[in-house]
């Protein structure tokens, strides 16, 4: 399915540009391209020196990532970014403004709207065309605030999103992919084809005969039957694994899901954007990050209600002229992204005293020593599932849903070599409610950047950090039932 929005006439004034060209300076990039891999621990790639799975999982086979271990060779790689939440809205959000999801509009699941500036808007105040292709159109699109500074938007259509940013003189684009996301490598039968399908009959093949009646219906994207069908299957027998404790065999199941996106469809995606790009004379800046990871253990399965640290480390690479290759452990935050970018690229504005991330321009460019370990927050909300099925009701019955309460499941709070992590509430098994569990405790990061519990830490300041952030706390605006929402709905076979 494709979708393409453009700006309407009256709005074209939006692209004249900045009206004192010297708060923007020389712009040294004609695209800047952020791409963005859903899901994507950092560790699970080769070249990534900091890893925390094989100390879990020592046994498992490392993915082939060649396509992003070139990239880290080539540009300049933070292998340890701390992401703002543990979910694909709030996280890339956070990203694309440069603003902590308490401060852009946009911190729970799936309540609010985006209403900072993002760098969709920077581009277009600078004259660039503003392009945007999502795997997750019902999570990254119009409903939560994403495409109001967007001229083309497009649903999983990678070959348009390619010729878009080659046809045009100048573009801030984002594509982004699920398919490191459940289901591990595929996203959907559009993509996986019959590989998918043999996967998901392997995966039943070790259901027992009796199969396990909670599947997650959760959906992000438009599916027909079949291809919601298989993703169910799939997910059924993903959380029979959880149950049963089998987190090496979910862990293998994701990194073997890593190397499959990587070959057959990122890598075939970023050749054709780069020759295309370079075919036209044009110079390119290349983000690449990732909005959140995965994590399987007594107390998370996947990601979107945990504080783990492979849920919140993630990594981001920056690849264009002017960008020094090298490593750089210090800690970073997705934040931090957006006034790099701005400065690498010349858009710097004028009010940049409103973004929370700082610029990292100069280790970037190789101009300056690594930035010092930022202090760093994440926050994850979710809602009680008997809740959730509610509000989808309402959603198909047409009606006023109100906005879908949300509660606060975790906290984090980084500084120095230490975090705290609170988690207030918690999932009960196959995520029959929530319970409060009002625990906390503070980690030490070793040399290796791997995460110990410190019972003798002083967490004071580490509290008043994350007290002060949640100050920002704000009510959330109801999600409208769409058009787009509901058909997906239908697609699924609810009657509306």
């Amino acid at each position: 399915m494709i979708i393409v929005e453009s700006i309407d006439a009256v709005d074209q004034s939006r692209h004249a540009g900045p009206k004192d060209r010297s708060t923007v300076g020389e712009q040294p990039y004609d695209h800047i391209v952020f791409v963005s891999i859903d899901t994507l621990r950092g560790d699970a790639i080769a070249a990534n020196p900091l890893n925390l799975w094989r100390r879990r999982f020592p046994d498992l086979a490392a993915p082939p990532t060649a396509v992003l271990d070139d990239l880290v060779g080539r540009g300049a790689f933070f292998p340890n970014t701390i992401t703002a939440a543990p979910y694909t809205a709030a996280a890339h959000g956070a990203l694309l403004t440069g603003r902590y999801p308490l401060h852009n509009g946009l911190h729970e699941f799936y309540n609010g709207r985006l209403r900072a500036p993002s760098i969709f808007t920077h581009g277009r105040r600078a004259g660039k065309q503003t392009i945007m292709k999502v795997d997750f159109p019902i999570i990254l699109g119009p409903e939560l605030g994403f495409t109001p500074d967007v001229d083309v938007y497009l649903d999983e259509d990678d070959d348009a999103f390619v010729e878009a940013v080659a046809a045009s003189e100048g573009c801030v684009a984002l594509a982004h992919f699920g398919g490191v996301h459940i289901p591990y490598g595929f996203h959907n039968l559009r993509f996986g084809g019959q590989a998918f399908r043999d996967k998901v009959d392997e995966l039943e093949a070790m259901l027992p005969a009796e199969k396990p009646a909670f599947v997650d219906r959760l959906v992000e994207s438009h599916r027909d039957p079949e291809d919601a069908e298989l993703l169910f299957r799939y997910k059924r027998a993903a959380g029979h694994l959880y149950e049963t404790g089998a987190y090496d065999l979910l862990m293998r199941l994701y990194l073997e899901g890593v190397a499959h996106f990587l070959t057959t469809r990122l890598e075939p995606f970023l050749d054709r954007l780069t020759r295309r790009v370079a075919a036209a004379g044009r110079r390119m800046l290349l983000v690449v990050f990732s909005d959140h990871g995965e994590e399987f253990d007594e107390h998370t399965n996947g990601h979107f209600n945990s504080m783990a640290e492979a849920v919140l480390r993630v990594p981001v690479v920056l690849v264009g002229d002017g960008v020094a290759a090298g490593l750089h452990r210090d800690r970073i935050r997705t934040v931090d992204i957006v006034p790099t970018v701005l400065d690498l690229a010349g858009l710097r504005p004028a009010d940049d005293d409103a973004l929370d991330g700082r610029s990292l321009v100069d280790a970037a460019r190789g101009t300056g020593g690594p930035p010092p370990d930022a202090e760093a927050l994440a926050e994850a909300y979710t809602s009680d599932l008997g809740e959730f099925i509610a509000f989808q009701e309402r959603q198909r019955a047409g009606e006023a849903q109100g906005p879908l309460r949300h509660v606060l499941v975790g906290q984090a709070a980084y500084q120095g070599r230490h975090r705290l992590v609170r988690v207030p509430r918690r999932y009960r098994k196959s995520y029959a409610g929530i319970d409060e569990v009002q625990t906390a405790w503070v980690e030490r990061f070793d040399d290796d950047l791997v995460p110990h519990v410190d019972p003798t830490a002083d967490d004071r300041d580490l509290r008043a950090l994350l007290d002060a952030y949640t100050l920002a706390r704000s009510t959330p605006e109801p999600v409208p039932a769409t058009v787009d929402i509901r058909a997906q709905l239908r697609s699924l076979g609810y009657a509306i």
